[in-house]
């Protein structure tokens, strides 16, 4: 069976609960790494820029209020008391600002510094080029970080997983050169090469998962295609 590469596929998910307010991707689309599939607005993302700005004039204040105690304590017009309160509130501030900031990252490290107004708006981009393979985004409901909305799968190289007998496990090699044929295409074989072989047996059909890695810049295999493979065995690619 054809497979989409398992090491580039991801689903993408917003780190925070957030409305959907535009969706900018489609079902079968080509996107591009980097490229917005949609715009969220999280009243929570907002909540923590809103702490975050908070905790920003905070240690401003603190930190004029400790400077200024600096400056009278060097010329002793304050008492040592009053200077180490200035110092805690200060310290206390900037442990508060670096929270904020901290968890800021975590919900949406991309929007730390936007503008008030567009404080709780980002994006869902795309993490490498490839296809839209599922799509759950919908314009009005409420996305969460467990649940994937939308799916990207680079097609260009693909797996196909193979059944081999028992029988033929000494006669096989890890690198051998591979065709694969799918009755689609008939007449025509795609080039490819052995890149996995499974641990153990099946024992009800006494057969071994293979994998065999496929280039398809064209794009012309598609997932889910049942597909016939002859493996080489008597040359090695390494």
């Amino acid at each position: 069976t054809v497979r989409a590469n398992q090491d580039r596929i991801a689903h993408v998910a917003p780190r925070v609960a957030a409305r959907i307010v535009t969706v900018r991707a489609n079902l079968g689309d080509r996107v591009k790494a980097g490229q917005i599939l949609a715009v969220l607005d999280s009243i929570e993302l907002g909540e923590a820029h809103s702490i975050y700005r908070q905790a920003q004039s905070q240690l401003k204040l603190a930190e004029a209020d400790f400077n200024r105690a600096q400056r009278l304590r060097a010329d002793e017009i304050i008492p040592e008391k009053e200077f180490l309160r200035a110092r805690s509130e200060f310290e206390k501030a900037r442990a508060a600002t670096q929270a904020a900031a901290d968890k800021l990252r975590l919900l949406d490290a991309a929007h730390r510094d936007s503008e008030p107004a567009q404080a709780s708006i980002f994006n869902a981009n795309a993490p490498f080029a490839g296809t839209v393979t599922e799509k759950a985004a919908v314009l009005g409901e409420l996305a969460q970080p467990d649940k994937s909305i939308f799916t990207i799968a680079d097609l260009s190289t693909l797996w196909i997983e193979a059944n081999l007998f028992e029988k033929d496990l000494g006669r096989i090699k890890m690198g051998a050169p591979a065709t694969v044929s799918v009755t689609a295409y008939p007449g025509e074989q795609f080039k490819g090469k052995l890149t996995y072989i499974s641990s153990s047996v099946d024992k009800e059909t006494r057969a071994v998962m293979a994998r065999i890695e496929v280039p398809n810049q064209d794009g012309r295999l598609k997932p889910e295609m049942f597909a016939t493979a002859n493996i080489s065995t008597q040359h090695i690619v390494k």
